[in-house]
């Protein structure tokens, strides 16, 4: 095997290739990010030192001039022979005892330009370019110019050798060029593939975990129905103590993803903190369309919140306790109706329940239970 058709970048890109398989093969087993993004990173770096190993090393490859030597005396040969065969039949069959061994015929029966041309066959190289050289490379259009014309082998073009930016070229054989070229055709493909299903991994990775509230890594604003297809989202969430980020934060965590919510708290003070930390999110290309719901019914009912909530419309801050109360009631029974229709949101509804009292057990169960088939979901943070 010749290990010459790779160079340094290659070898090295096919050892970091072998570990983003490896860290991929792991992640199968062992469903943990970094190895996902391992895998990624592994996979980049291979295709970059398989792109450095094509640019710097396989394009330096040239044919070795003595294999062309080689050639032109095999070829050379053969005419020779062919002429031979081809002559002996016309000359007396007549060989004498000071004839040598390339002089088998008989010389007599050949005319001149016959010997000319056999002389020149069976003339050494060596000695056929030094006469070339010393008659100034004149040519004629008899039968020896032609001759030496289809015989005459030309040099290698030094500007084919000194083409890769003055680096000295990689001499190989024919065969050697051919097995060189198609090895960095195969390196570079299956890097790039090994590349896109890292990144596909990744990528898998990231929906599998945007669900579960303490894996998910950031918003993206993606259709529900991606990561539900992987992990889909818990009926009833309840936020961890210490929690992973501020209360404003989780909220627009939730913006981020385009997902729609209400939130329900006791306090007013809190409301406006809340509105406080969402304000940057209601400015720029997608704005958040955030109403609050005040007082006993603040304008707004119960229904036109759940029709908002349910298409995407908008998200609703409630600071009211006996509102907050009234509105769970009518979004259990809107839930029930449309679980028999088996309707369901397009983009997750989150029911943030920040009140002093928690949710009493018969209503947690019985929105679980619909919230399961309709698309929402309970985030309670009572205990935070």
């Amino acid at each position: 095997m010749n290990w010459n058709i790779f160079g340094a970048a290659g070898y090295l890109g096919l050892l970091l290739g072998a570990g983003g398989l490896l860290a991929l093969l792991a992640y199968a087993i062992v469903k943990r990010r970094a190895l996902s993004r391992a895998a990624v990173g592994l996979a980049a770096a291979a295709l970059a030192c398989a792109m450095i190993n094509s640019a710097t090393h396989v394009n330096r490859i040239r044919i070795d001039p003595s294999d062309r030597q080689a050639e032109a005396e095999a070829l050379r040969e053969a005419k020779r022979r062919a002429a031979l065969e081809s002559r002996g039949e016309e000359v007396a069959q007549i060989r004498f005892a000071e004839d040598g061994g390339d002089e088998f015929l008989d010389r007599a029966g050949m005319d001149e330009a016959d010997l000319k041309f056999m002389e020149r066959i069976a003339e050494p190289a060596w000695k056929s370019e030094k006469r070339t050289r010393s008659s100034g490379g004149a040519e004629d259009g008899g039968l020896e110019g032609l001759i030496d014309g289809e015989e005459r082998e030309e040099g290698v073009d030094v500007a084919t050798l000194e083409e890769a930016g003055g680096r000295e070229p990689i001499l190989m054989s024919e065969a050697g060029i051919v097995t060189a070229h198609r090895a960095d055709r195969w390196n570079l493909r299956l890097s790039r593939l090994l590349l896109v299903l890292a990144v596909a991994v990744l990528v898998l990775d990231y929906l599998r975990r945007a669900n579960i509230y303490t894996q998910a890594t950031f918003p993206l604003r993606l259709p529900s129905a991606w990561p539900n297809a992987l992990t889909p989202m818990p009926a009833v969430v309840v936020r961890p103590d210490p929690p992973r980020r501020p209360l404003p934060d989780e909220l627009a965590w939730l913006a981020r993803r385009g997902d729609s919510f209400v939130y329900l708290t006791d306090d007013p003070a809190k409301a406006d903190e809340v509105a406080a930390g969402l304000e940057p999110l209601r400015k720029g290309r997608r704005p958040l369309e955030l109403l609050r719901v005040d007082g006993e019914d603040g304008g707004i009912d119960d229904d036109f919140v759940f029709e908002a909530l349910w298409f995407g419309r908008g998200s609703f801050l409630v600071d009211s306790p006996h509102r907050a109360d009234q509105m769970i009631d009518r979004f259990l029974k809107l839930m029930k109706e449309r679980r028999t229709t088996r309707a369901r949101v397009r983009q997750s509804v989150h029911v943030v329940w920040d009140r002093d009292t928690p949710l009493p057990e018969a209503r947690r169960e019985a929105f679980a239970h619909l919230a399961a088939a309709t698309g929402f979901s309970l985030l309670d943070c009572h205990e935070t």
